[in-house]
């Protein structure tokens, strides 16, 4: 996003005051591939990125009579993505995804187990309990280390040491633990055990 502020000055003064929808599209166009970029870095899914970005670009229109002209174009639309990003951690889909990451590991042994069916979905409803109150870095530090990133990803991606990272993933892990065992009648249980190693196995 290196064209002189000119150019954005022109877009932003025909969409604003003639509702100029070419003007739009060359916006768009021009914008969309590095805010892409930037989104993907910290979000894995292709079609999550494209569903955020879709949203912002549909969020930047309807808002397009209140927009200031001589803003600093680049900037005003990585500062919408950047909250779009903290909504989509915060968001059901993304704990959704990590619970996904959960429930795989275990689905096998449900089935051939199916008298801990109505452990397994108390448990889950636990995962979501305790998600729901982790700090948001801890929560997303989690999500990125069952998708398989390693610590020092997760770190670039958060703008967070390696330490930092490695602390709350150690946090989180203790306190999914601790709610697993708090279930006094699974306590004791060969469910608990496996999830417990499911936990750590992930967390490494």
């Amino acid at each position: 996003m290196d064209q002189i502020p000119i150019i954005y000055q022109q877009w932003l003064r025909a969409i604003k005051e003639r509702n100029d929808t070419n003007a739009y599209a060359e916006l768009y166009q021009y914008c969309w591939k590095d805010l892409y970029q930037h989104a993907a870095r910290r979000i894995l899914d292709s079609q999550d990125v494209e569903d955020i970005l879709q949203e912002l670009f549909v969020q930047f229109w309807e808002k397009r009579h209140t927009i200031d002209i001589q803003m600093n174009l680049p900037a005003y639309l990585k500062g919408m993505l950047k909250y779009k990003i903290i909504d989509f951690f915060n968001s059901n889909k993304a704990k959704d995804k990590l619970l996904d990451h959960w429930s795989k590991h275990i689905f096998d042994y449900v089935q051939h187990h199916p008298e801990e069916l109505e452990t397994y979905l108390m448990l889950e409803k636990m995962l979501e309990d305790e998600l729901e109150i982790m700090p948001h870095n801890m929560r997303q530090v989690l999500l990125l280390k069952w998708e398989h990133l390693s610590i020092r990803e997760i770190a670039l991606r958060m703008g967070l040491s390696e330490q930092t990272v490695k602390n709350n993933l150690t946090e989180a892990s203790k306190r999914l633990k601790k709610a697993i065992i708090g279930y006094q009648n699974v306590q004791d249980g060969s469910f608990t055990l496996l999830l417990i190693f499911i936990l750590e196995e992930l967390s490494r």
